[in-house]
């Protein structure tokens, strides 16, 4: 993603929502973004006209209730960084989400917020550093990203620049339609697999999805076996913390592969005949798996 920010393209608010926001809002100031040279605008907005990007982390009471503490004695200092979304009257809160809920709490009803163009709205989603997101969090954010991105651009392949710059990676989209389907499945002990197979389809997004979805399925199926065989691993006396995790890297018929493309399909065929053999003879396993009792399945 790095590429991204060395390009001379120049985005714009636009005039026309520069003046909508003149229009609609007082103490409002255009400035020039000094490395993009973007137009930005700072204004204040009316509490009701915003809302949390649903990518966001579920919030933190206790900083919640630190920023309460922090606002009531030097004020409301760090501006919000939200995005009008085209065609909503509304403006997405991109940064700043705790600080918007100390402001509700504290009965503000007008919050400084910095405008910046829709076009990097979902980058700075997948940029923002503010907390480390597991890859649990990142397949969510990759998932409705990319749902978002299917609505507005149908016909654009799974390919383009955009797509691929806008979720964090391709294969964080297959997962977090795992997760959908399962909330405990294991994402970081299928990932080394993933980065290796789940390319993106040169496809439109409304013919790339359902391609997307069957792989999802393909995943879950792997990963109901194997958690079969942790249970009959446990039942004869194999039992710790990572079980889940060498099952999985035991079926993997790539994970001494440097540098590797291979297909999905092949792999993930050799997978589940692998995991199918484990499961038939578990008792084969007990000289390659330490046994700790009291494990429980990673999540």
């Amino acid at each position: 993603m790095s590429d991204l920010f060395k390009t001379e393209e120049k985005k714009s608010l636009g005039s026309s929502l520069i003046e909508e926001v003149r229009e609609k809002f007082k103490n409002v100031l255009v400035i020039k973004e000094p490395y993009k040279e973007y137009d930005i605008v700072i204004a204040e907005i009316s509490v009701e006209k915003l809302e949390v990007v649903v990518y966001q982390r579920k919030p933190s009471k206790p900083h919640v209730k630190n920023l309460v503490k922090s606002i009531s004695t030097v004020g409301f200092v760090v501006p919000l960084v939200v995005a009008k979304k085209p065609d909503e009257d509304k403006f997405i809160i991109l940064d700043g989400q705790h600080r918007y809920l100390a402001c509700l709490e504290l009965g503000i009803r007008k919050i400084p917020c910095v405008i910046i163009p829709w076009e990097y709205a979902t980058l700075m989603i997948n940029l923002n550093i503010e907390k480390q997101p597991n890859i649990k969090e990142k397949a969510y954010v990759a998932l409705r990203i990319y749902n978002e991105l299917l609505d507005m651009y149908p016909d654009k392949p799974e390919t383009d620049d955009e797509i691929m710059q806008s979720v964090e990676e391709i294969y964080f989209v297959t997962t977090g339609m795992v997760y959908e389907h399962d909330e405990k499945f294991s994402g970081s002990s299928w990932e080394p697999i993933l980065k290796k197979t789940d390319w993106p389809f040169d496809l439109p997004l409304r013919e790339a999805k359902p391609k997307r979805e069957e792989r999802a399925g393909v995943i879950l199926e792997c990963h109901k076996i194997a958690r079969e065989i942790v249970q009959k691993l446990k039942e004869i006396g194999i039992s710790h913390p990572f079980i889940y995790k060498e099952v999985v890297s035991h079926a993997n018929p790539i994970k001494r592969k440097r540098a590797v493309v291979v297909e999905f399909d092949e792999v993930f065929s050799q997978i589940r005949e692998n995991l199918e053999k484990m499961r038939e003879n578990p008792e084969e396993f007990k000289d390659v798996l330490v046994a700790e009792e009291g494990a429980e399945l990673p999540e």
